[in-house]
């Protein structure tokens, strides 16, 4: 198989739906991410995109040592492949959550770990959680720009509650932690901008008061995927996009970055439908980003007219719209949202420039 940028070879040895990761295109992401955000060391990845210990590593060897993570178990897999500091961007509330943070923070010593906070709630069972191991970390002000989903309100609250921080013994204020999902999917660059630099004026309104205050701000994170690269020259702000290293169709509308799709999924054609010019494949729910609008789920590559049309668990209706694809063919498709296809996976058949597959990825983070 041939479509441009992507070649496989044997695809009958995979059995179907499953996933490809071409890792000299992750390599070419990587280089662009360290273009745009001039160092590596100013830079937060997401772990949660890609899971696996073997991508981490790829980061690791160009430079890129601190990660944020969603879940526990990126927390370790980052702890455990020679990352340096671990931000756990999701609030911990739940015990065994808490209990599983602390231990990693125990056990691994050496590596910096910090929590994000947003109520009074958090604070006091946090620090009741690090005062058991005996140690201090520190905490980032989590602050809602916009999506209402987590955070402090910008202005006097959030004044008031990263002052907060420090009345706990156990915890250090470090900054803020913002993600600013209000800007994914808005394609115009200029509006994401304009939303960018309004967040970025309520985090040093906040700055310059708890500063007068004589409380230290030493570090803010800032961005996803689709505004990561307007915090990325901000001298006190470390920009934290995720999808970047796989990439998919949706953030592949901001055509003004230059990644590239570094993985996708090989399914088949099961079964066609003359009548309604129509093929099922074998790309289901359980096999791509079902997160997402169902015209946006995945693309057939080379094939650009094919649009699904319905969807199932194990079930991809295709619109052929003038294509040409026939019971049996093979079909790579580029999912639309990266990191919703990663976790369908327990692992990435790995495939080089030439197209052969020689082993795999393993996605040792997929559970929580």
């Amino acid at each position: 198989m041939n479509y441009g940028a992507y070649n496989l070879n044997n695809p009958e040895s995979l059995d179907t739906p499953t996933m490809l990761t071409y890792p000299h295109i992750v390599n070419k992401n990587i280089d662009e991410i360290i273009k745009i955000c001039g160092d590596p060391s100013n830079l937060v990845p997401h772990a949660k995109t890609h899971k696996s210990p073997d991508i981490l590593k790829m980061q690791i060897d160009r430079g890129i040592r601190s990660f944020k993570c969603a879940t526990l178990k990126e927390a370790e897999m980052v702890a455990t492949n020679g990352g340096l500091e671990v931000v756990m961007a999701y609030p911990l509330i739940h015990p065994k959550k808490l209990d599983r943070f602390t231990h990693l923070v125990d056990r691994y010593p050496d590596i910096k770990f910090s929590a994000i906070a947003s109520t009074s709630e958090h604070l006091e069972e946090l620090n009741k959680a690090v005062s058991n191991i005996g140690k201090r970390i520190g905490v980032y002000m989590d602050l809602d720009s916009g999506m209402r989903r987590t955070g402090v309100q910008p202005g006097n609250d959030a004044v008031f509650f990263y002052s907060s921080i420090a009345d706990n013994e156990f915890l250090i204020p470090v900054g803020i932690h913002v993600f600013d999902g209000e800007t994914t999917y808005v394609t115009s660059a200029e509006e994401r901008k304009s939303m960018a630099s309004n967040t970025i004026n309520e985090m040093e309104n906040i700055w310059s008061k708890s500063e007068n205050e004589g409380i230290p701000v030493t570090d803010n994170l800032a961005g996803g995927s689709w505004s990561f690269f307007y915090y990325a020259n901000h001298p006190r702000i470390r920009p934290t996009p995720g999808t970047w290293i796989y990439w998919d169709t949706r953030n592949a509308e901001m055509v003004e970055l230059p990644f590239e799709i570094a993985s996708l999924i090989l399914g088949q054609v099961i079964d066609r439908d003359p009548e309604m010019d129509t093929v099922t494949v074998d790309i289901g729910s359980k096999a791509c980003s079902s997160d997402q609008p169902l015209e946006h789920r995945f693309q057939v590559i080379g094939h650009n007219k094919a649009t699904l049309i319905l969807q199932s668990e194990e079930h991809g209706v295709v619109k052929l719209n003038g294509e040409k694809m026939k019971v049996g063919d093979f079909v790579l498709a580029a999912p639309g949202h990266a990191c919703t296809m990663t976790v369908k996976f327990p692992a990435t058949n790995i495939v080089d420039q030439e197209g052969n597959i020689y082993g795999q990825f393993i996605h040792s983070a997929r559970d929580r």
